[in-house]
């Protein structure tokens, strides 16, 4: 590639059987830093939409060639004055390629014409230059998907090391079939998991020292930013496969669900953890909001970075057959993501894994996101509703602001002019209540508002109607639910349907309907106000 007044760029990287890894390294060769720089280049190939320190938008053009832009991200948004940064992506290969060999500029970059441009520009110096184009790194019709990620709040694991070398399979091909980056993404994840079981949320170099303590790593003492990067791997593992009840385990539900969530769909995930997972967890991540963050560790590749060979892999023995890496070895599907507990350098088994007990590979898991003892029992506590129960966050009960009803609309919900309906379905430990409002009256009602006495904690969020909360004793709470948004109206004659989360105060089982009795206190009536 031809340098640009401010970046010289050298291509290099690997060919392999229907792709390619592309190496970039990229000079900034003024004398002031650079943020914020871009490269747009054309290409026949077509590039994995997981590169590692840029983003990466494209377009479609005419005879098969896609319009690429590669902007600096994370570690790679930023290249000091006289400094290079090595990025890099996969790419499936638009034209024969070959099945091995080394990766040319030629190779990558097609030629338009005579020629092809490439525009260079960075932030702070909005500097335009133009080199030759950088080819065809095809395949991501995501330009709008990328933009959002060069503005990730999530940190990449290499911007603590990376450890290719310790692994094969770690610069070539560790981000093919949905396989994606490892990022502090996982470390919600992880915390989400940890809520659900009762337990506080920690840090990453929490998680790290855990693993140090408990001879998961490599080397025995960490090194520079050892400790984040191997917490925020142990992390990713333990939220990857912490969900699943022990009853339930079987490791081929690591790999149906990975591949599923890379390249499925995540209705057929929530499937899965509903079927496979704890008692009330599939709920708690819809109603907690985690569901994609949830399927987007899913999607992590162990192998990325190399941490899992460089710095997890852990000589702890298990049962006497294994090691802890061998465990780890859980997440690492085969190359048609249909097998666990492989090692996909030779893609065959990860033998001495297969040895070991289930209860122990699970005890294992749920021990990182317990960060307790990996050999003994964890997570036991989740057999427990009140466990994962967060503490309420009651919503200081104003006076009432609302309208009062005219003459005739105090009565009772069962009499005019609303009739209330209670409905609503059971899940362990909680219930969705769904209240249907009939106006009776020949009058649209506006700013209406209820009120009723319950045992149980409103929780997460609520649809159509604003909720306060006053704590009264006895572990009772009064409850004024007012009409908000598309549901702060009624026409005369018309019904509409609002409803709300709450976690149960009293047993109601953990399947089922619900019902008004199930809902209210003994001798609360719900009330117009």
């Amino acid at each position: 590639m031809t340098p640009s007044e401010s970046l010289q760029t050298t291509i290099g990287g690997d060919i392999w059987w229907g792709g390619f890894t592309a190496d970039l390294a990229i000079t900034n060769s003024s004398d002031q830093d650079l943020d914020g720089w871009s490269v747009s280049f054309i290409s026949r190939h077509q590039l994995d939409p997981n590169a590692w320190g840029v983003a990466v938008a494209s377009e479609l053009l005419d005879n098969g060639l896609r319009r690429y832009t590669l902007t600096g991200t994370g570690w790679g948004s930023r290249i000091p004055a006289g400094g290079t940064i090595k990025v890099g992506f996969n790419g499936t290969q638009g034209s024969d390629l070959g099945r091995e060999g080394n990766l040319t500029e030629e190779m990558l970059i097609a030629k338009v014409g005579e020629a092809s441009s490439t525009s260079v520009e960075s932030d702070p110096a909005t500097t335009k230059t133009s080199t030759e184009t950088m080819a065809d790194h095809a395949g991501h019709d995501h330009a709008m998907q990328h933009q959002a990620a060069a503005q990730s709040p999530y940190t990449d694991i290499n911007s603590w090391g990376s450890f290719h070398g310790s692994n094969h399979n770690s610069e070539h091909n560790e981000l093919v079939g949905g396989r994606t980056a490892i990022t502090t993404e996982a470390m919600e994840a992880f915390n989400g998991l940890r809520a659900f079981a009762g337990l506080e949320a920690v840090g990453i170099e929490q998680v790290g020292e855990w693993a140090y303590a408990n001879g998961l790593t490599n080397n025995s003492q960490a090194w520079g930013d050892d400790t984040k990067g191997v917490g925020l791997w142990y992390a990713m593992q333990g939220a990857k496969v912490g969900w699943i009840a022990d009853q339930a385990y079987d490791p081929q539900i690591l790999a149906d669900i990975q591949r599923t969530a890379r390249l499925g769909s995540g209705d057929d995930v929530m499937a899965m953890v509903r079927e496979f997972g704890h008692e009330g967890f599939a709920d708690y991540l819809e109603q907690s909001a985690l569901r994609e963050t949830f399927i987007n560790t899913l999607k992590m590749e162990p192998h990325y970075g190399g941490w899992m060979h460089g710095r997890t892999h852990g000589f702890l023995n298990i049962e006497g057959v294994a090691i802890a890496h061998d465990i780890n070895h859980l997440t690492v599907l085969g190359w048609d993501q249909n097998q666990p507990f492989m090692n996909d350098t030779f893609d065959w088994p990860q033998w001495p894994a297969l040895d070991v007990s289930d209860q122990t590979v699970i005890n294992y898991y749920q021990g990182i996101v317990a960060l307790g003892d990996p050999l003994s029992k964890n997570l036991e506590a989740l057999s427990s509703p009140e466990s994962f129960t967060p503490e309420p966050q009651p919503i200081a009960f104003p006076e009432p602001v609302l309208p009062k009803a005219g003459p005739g609309e105090t009565d009772l919900l069962t009499g005019n002019p609303l009739d209330v309906e209670v409905s609503g379905d059971l899940w362990w430990n909680g219930f969705t209540a769904s209240l249907t409002l009939t106006n009776q009256s020949e009058q649209r009602l506006e700013n209406w508002a209820l009120s009723f006495t319950s045992h149980h904690r409103f929780y997460g969020e609520a649809w159509g109607v604003d909720v306060a909360t006053q704590s009264l004793n006895g572990d009772l709470y009064r409850y004024e639910l007012s009409g908000a948004d598309w549901g702060s109206s009624i026409d005369a004659g018309q019904s509409l349907t609002v409803g709300f989360n709450a976690l149960a105060g009293t047993e109601l089982g953990r399947d089922g309907a619900l019902s008004e009795a199930m809902l209210l206190a003994a001798g609360s009536e719900i009330t117009q106000i």
